[in-house]
């Protein structure tokens, strides 16, 4: 939890923050009201963030400013005077913004910047100069305000920077460089990231229309044109990170409504319950979990399984909902559904190619086996996705212990021995282990998403 210094001489204000600041944030926060009191504080405790008023009863020319530096915090400075001697020095100084306190919405600002900040912890920033002063007035103030920065000298380079951290979201980048300038440089960006997952910004001494129209109409999002001012500099870094966080967040809402529609179409389509797809969401951030995975790709490799079987809507109703064995023609019908799967996946989600990828590979392959025996490629072994191997196995495992309409309930036991003698033959061992050591994790999700109206198999707890 982030550690955050407030200095403030007002009572009525340091209420208001800390209330503020309780009902809205996670900050593990302190509050001084006096030089003296700050002193102490950051004597024995290491603080990421501080929000700082420059008169203070026993400092009143801005002395706690030079004491937050010194010990290497860049505070928020909360006045209620500002003149010009002020804003000439903020260019130089180490202070993150400066707000006055005519307002109660100022305060609001202030809590909303300090989330932020926070926020930009995790936000990765390319620079791209020849120039190295440039690049360290750049760097400098960039991590000023918590972002990662990387920097490269030339567009060669830096294209070399972004292939090795996709997570990049924001470029700053000179247009006069040797190697590639920046014009070229944005080009070739742009034939692989699009202006709403990437912004790109450019640093140009050039004042002529014509210059700043070309980047633009060839995929820039913004211009900065030299010399500017820090109140400049971060007014526009901030409106292009609001505008891809916009697109993300949008994007976000857009596929968790495709993955539902499609999951919804593929249960009514194929007579299924609509629990079905909640244990299997469930069972393979389990699985995931046990394997391994970071938290991060467990919830996304379990939201993708859902639609593993997206591809059934394009099979006939007759096939899809035969009560009887199918028979050899129905059935090479039937392993149809992989690959049509894996094509609509495919014009599903552009915005994020690892989100397509694992939804891609789980529908095409989650019929493969270990021993090379499945469909509709014949992989074997680890030539198979991890993210197919696992929906793969709590498919299977879903699919015989619930009533179908091609079949029965299997019992318990007969179900885990089927799943532990197909051990390196449909199933990875690994997999199969970590699933029987853990079985009354999974036989918990049964037991939640029971649905009376089918018989499931009994199960010993």
């Amino acid at each position: 939890m982030a550690k955050l210094l407030i200095v403030e001489d007002s009572k009525m204000l340091c209420k208001i923050f800390d209330e503020l600041l309780t009902k809205y944030t996670n900050f593990d926060y302190e509050i001084a009201q006096t030089y003296a009191e700050a002193k102490k504080l950051l004597s024995k405790t290491r603080y990421e963030f501080a929000v700082a008023d420059m008169n203070l009863p026993d400092a009143n020319s801005g002395e706690i400013i030079s004491l937050l530096n010194e010990h290497n915090i860049a505070p928020i400075v909360f006045t209620g005077i500002f003149d010009e001697d002020f804003r000439d020095g903020f260019e130089s100084a180490q202070i993150v913004d400066y707000v006055l306190k005519e307002r109660y919405e100022n305060i609001l600002y202030v809590v909303e910047k300090l989330k932020q900040l926070e926020a930009n912890k995790k936000k990765t920033v390319l620079i791209v100069d020849d120039s190295v002063l440039y690049t360290s007035f750049l760097k400098q103030n960039f991590m000023l305000h918590h972002f990662k920065v990387i920097t490269a000298s030339n567009g060669k380079e830096a294209l070399e920077k972004l292939e090795l951290h996709p997570e990049i979201e924001l470029v700053i980048t000179d247009y006069h460089m040797p190697v590639m300038d920046g014009l070229e440089f944005l080009r070739k960006i742009r034939k692989k990231r699009g202006r709403r997952e990437l912004s790109i910004l450019i640093l140009t001494s050039d004042t002529n229309s014509y210059t700043t129209s070309r980047f633009l109409k060839d995929g820039a999002n913004d211009y900065i044109t030299k010399p500017f001012s820090r109140d400049e500099f971060y007014a526009r870094i901030y409106q292009n990170i609001e505008t891809v966080n916009l697109f993300e967040s949008m994007q976000s809402s857009f596929d968790e409504d495709i993955i539902s529609l499609l999951s919804e179409i593929t249960e009514f389509k194929s007579a299924e319950i609509s629990s079905h797809v909640k244990r299997i969401k469930e069972y393979t951030y389990l699985l995931s979990k046990l394997y391994g995975m970071f938290e991060e790709e467990a919830q996304m490799m379990a939201k993708m399984s859902i639609l593993h079987d997206i591809g059934k809507i394009t099979i006939a109703d007759d096939v899809l909902c035969k009560s009887g064995k199918l028979t050899a023609d129905e059935y090479e019908d039937m392993k149809h559904h992989s690959r049509n799967g894996a094509q609509i996946l495919d014009n599903a989600f552009h915005s994020d190619k690892s989100v397509a990828k694992i939804a891609r590979e789980i529908a095409l392959w989650h019929h493969e086996k270990w021993d090379g025996s499945g469909y509709p490629d014949a992989l074997e072994g680890l030539d198979i996705p991890i993210h197919a191997r696992i929906v793969g196995l709590v498919d299977v495992f879903d699919a015989l212990v619930t009533k179908r309409v091609y079949k029965d309930a299997w019992d318990l036991d007969e179900v885990l021995k089927y799943i532990e003698d197909e051990s390196g033959k449909h199933f990875e061992p690994k997999l199969v282990k970590l699933f029987l050591l853990n079985i009354n994790c999974f036989t918990n999700v049964i037991n939640r998403y029971n649905d009376d109206k089918l018989p499931y198999c009994k199960i010993n707890t």
